[in-house]
């Protein structure tokens, strides 16, 4: 314990040194942002090295609490409601601990976003804990944020040092927000606005959800005047609720509309991909 409490008053003695004199910091600040969806994720931190030194158990200890970085407490902050490794997260931003083992990490978000290291951290001002495993990876001399596994409502969060690496998955309802967008421009948009109505019922065709109501939306726009695109949403939607006689019906609306624009020789080939895809359906 002695050893740890001089490295950790060493620590704070050279970092003050370093701020008084505007010297680069051992450890360089670090950032690794992702947006998935309505969704923006972003990692703030400080990157320490190996430099030939033992990282597991001995710089950073086993079972304590770890900052996990370098310098001031790393932190994550997302931007509006999130799933983390299967727990509800709300919007905000929190700083990011974690308690290495060797079988296992416990992985902390904690409420108070602003700290130096783990020194004044507190367990009651804890917001979530879960574990994960950790696994061998190529060696890594800076320690390293990063993000892989990314799809249009999910992402995975990687932490790579020395050479072990955790992983956990961050999920935003991107679905259920974009179905709120699309309510909130609906209400929004012009009376002769057809564009807002057909690219939502185009959203609600190519993710296959509320089908049905997407389907008034594409009829709205294309009340407000003949246009290729908006047939063509509809012979999607149509093809969705498996009525591909009345989908191939739109998809000639499509064309006879295409034959009026200038502009439709830059889409005509989505509409023979989509033809074929029903026409393989009969």
């Amino acid at each position: 314990m002695k050893k740890y409490f001089f490295v950790a008053v060493t620590l704070l003695f050279v970092s003050s040194l370093y701020a008084q004199l505007d010297l680069p910091r051992l450890s360089p600040k670090a950032s690794a942002t992702q947006v998935i969806g309505y969704t923006t994720i972003t990692v703030e931190y400080s990157r320490p090295s190996v430099h030939e030194r033992k990282i597991w158990g001995d710089l950073v200890p086993y079972n304590t609490v770890w900052r996990t970085g370098a310098n001031e407490a790393t932190t994550i902050q997302f931007t509006t409601d999130v799933t983390l490794n299967g727990n509800k997260v709300p919007a905000g931003r929190y700083s990011l601990f974690t308690i290495p083992t060797e079988k296992d990490w416990t992985v902390i978000l904690n409420k108070v976003d602003k700290q130096w290291g783990a020194f004044n951290y507190k367990e009651d001002q804890d917001f979530l804990r879960f574990t994960v495993a950790p696994n061998p990876t190529d060696f890594v001399e800076s320690m390293l944020f990063c993000f892989s596994d990314i799809t249009s409502n999910s992402v995975i969060i990687n932490l790579s040092w020395e050479k072990t690496k955790i992983s956990f998955k961050v999920e935003a309802d991107v679905l259920s927000q974009a179905y709120n967008k699309i309510k909130e421009g609906l209400a929004n948009a012009k009376s002769d606005d057809w564009q807002v109505y057909a690219a939502s019922a185009n959203f609600a065709a190519d993710n296959n959800v509320y089908i049905d109501e997407a389907l008034t939306w594409a009829d709205k726009a294309i009340s407000m005047g003949e246009n290729y695109f908006a047939y063509f949403v509809k012979a999607k939607l149509l093809s969705k609720k498996s009525q591909y006689i009345d989908a191939l019906k739109y998809i000639e609306k499509t064309r006879e509309a295409g034959g009026k624009d200038k502009n439709y020789e830059f889409f005509v080939t989505q509409v023979d991909i989509l033809e074929r895809e029903v026409k393989s359906k009969l």
